[in-house]
């Protein structure tokens, strides 16, 4: 998102605890630092924004604002082994000493254009690359946004993972269309609230078991109370540059919209590979009341499956469903900046599978969706502390079987179990240091029985803001 987007969400915020007849948030002390951290970050947006009480000499942007380098980072680490990142856009390791570099420039029209650009160079003891990491132009009118170029999406309530779009995989080359903020329908807006939708679609790249195929997706949340956010997710994988090939309007259309067209040998030129996905995220506050040990807490789950074939997209079998579950405790036992998280997935034999995209729901060599794969489970536990306004300590354990998405499936499953801690120190104003050593026992690697180990990695990112 744009900063302007971000600072209308501080706004949001303000708002709300301005608005506080009531006195819910009179002995909510901790959430003063995150407010004027927020606040300290966008001021020159909410400046221009006419947020008041948020003066602090920052001059608001004009109509054009440019910053060649908003962000730098520089990333240095070292691997025992091979290794990919989970929900790192498709980030991997070579075993010995890895390096990074990479910086965001944006430039911002009004308040309805706007570019970013964030190039990278990745190395290490055998080749370097340079590429676009993430790049695109938004434009902005009457609470629509439409995006052209490489972005990445997740879309559910998980942290550790999504059933249908997360950044496990590298960012997609798109064109995107949705609402840039929350509205109410027509009619029936009071009762289902604020609604937020969202569409895609995307070209995946030339070397694939269908060279070019299409990604699309359409993505709709509501909140019908203020603790309650409900979403729905579709995504279909279609079409490719092979014979046969889809030829018009008409052929697109059923290809995206009569999911039994496909999966039939007689029909392989609408052959589309759908997945579907319900969720909810459900936030409460001041349960500690209740015995509960944190001041806050946050449920969410997400409900997927895979279509087989002709009413299995309607109603799912049980070998292609696969489910999302997690707790989220903020101020845990009642300590200001102590957080924890636990999540659990799991998915079935058929989930993210396809007998015609027969590499599975993947791009660029990492499945699209949950990492997992194909019948596989995960559970991750995270806890945070931030000790001071500069400090941040993070301890996190890991356990997954990864199984493969080619169809017809091959190889074990990879099993995973480890731990990680890592540090955030921020310094000087506009420096941030990420520190992290991570441990984990890994069998089966890459799908071959026997290749075994222990996996180590250091990491280090140091950040400089300029702004």
């Amino acid at each position: 998102m744009s900063r302007t987007e971000a600072a209308r969400m501080v706004v949001r915020a303000i708002e709300t605890i301005r608005r506080d007849e009531a006195g819910i948030y009179n002995s909510r002390r901790d959430l003063e630092p995150v407010l004027d951290r927020l606040r300290n970050e966008f001021q020159a947006e909410l400046a221009s924004l006419g947020v008041k009480g948020t003066e602090t000499g920052a001059r608001p942007p004009g109509f054009f604002s440019a910053v060649p380098v908003d962000r730098a980072q520089v990333r240095a680490g070292v691997a025992s082994r091979d290794l990919s990142f989970v929900n790192s856009q498709g980030l991997r390791f070579q075993h010995g000493a890895n390096g990074g570099l990479s910086f965001e420039s944006r430039a911002q029209v009004g308040d309805f254009l706007t570019l970013y650009v964030q190039p990278e160079v990745d190395g290490n003891e055998e080749f370097g690359v340079a590429r676009l990491g993430t790049g695109y132009a938004k434009l902005t009118l009457y609470n629509v946004e439409l995006l052209v170029g490489r972005d990445s999406l997740w879309w559910g309530p998980g942290l550790f993972g999504s059933l249908i779009l997360s950044n496990n995989a590298p960012p997609l080359d798109q064109i995107r269309i949705g609402s840039a903020e929350p509205f109410l329908l027509p009619w029936i807006g009071e009762w289902v609230g604020p609604t937020k939708l969202l569409g895609f679609v995307s070209q995946l790249e030339e070397r694939r078991d269908h060279p070019r195929a299409n990604l699309a997706g359409i993505r709709g949340t509501i909140a019908p109370l203020s603790v309650l956010e409900l979403g729905a997710s579709y995504a279909n994988m279609f079409g490719g540059t092979d014979r046969p090939r889809l030829s018009g309007v008409d052929d697109y259309l059923r290809a995206l919209f009569d999911p039994p067209a496909s999966d039939q040998a007689a029909n392989r030129r609408f052959r589309n590979n759908l997945l579907f996905a319900l969720d909810g995220d459900l936030r409460l506050r001041n349960v500690n009341r209740y015995r509960v040990p944190s001041r806050d807490l946050r449920l969410y789950g997400e409900f997927g499956w895979d279509d087989t074939c002709c009413n299995s997209n309607y109603v799912p079998l049980k070998d292609a469903i696969s489910g999302l579950i997690g707790v989220h405790l903020l101020g845990l036992f009642e300590i200001d900046g102590l957080d924890a998280r636990f999540e659990y997935a799991e998915s079935s034999k058929l989930s993210f599978t396809h007998n015609q995209f027969y590499r599975g729901y993947w791009t660029r060599g990492e499945v699209i969706s949950h990492a997992i794969g194909t019948d596989g489970t995960a559970f991750n536990s995270r806890i945070t502390s931030r000790v001071d306004d500069d400090l941040m300590v993070g301890v996190g354990m890991t356990r997954l079987v990864i199984g493969n998405t080619t169809n017809p499936v091959s190889g074990s499953q990879e099993r995973r179990w480890g731990g990680a801690i890592d540090v955030t120190y921020r310094f000087g104003g506009v420096y941030s240091l990420f520190a992290q050593y991570q441990l984990t026992r890994t069998t089966n690697r890459n799908f071959v029985v026997g290749h075994d180990g222990f996996d180590n990695l250091v990491l280090l990112e140091l950040t400089r803001s300029f702004r």
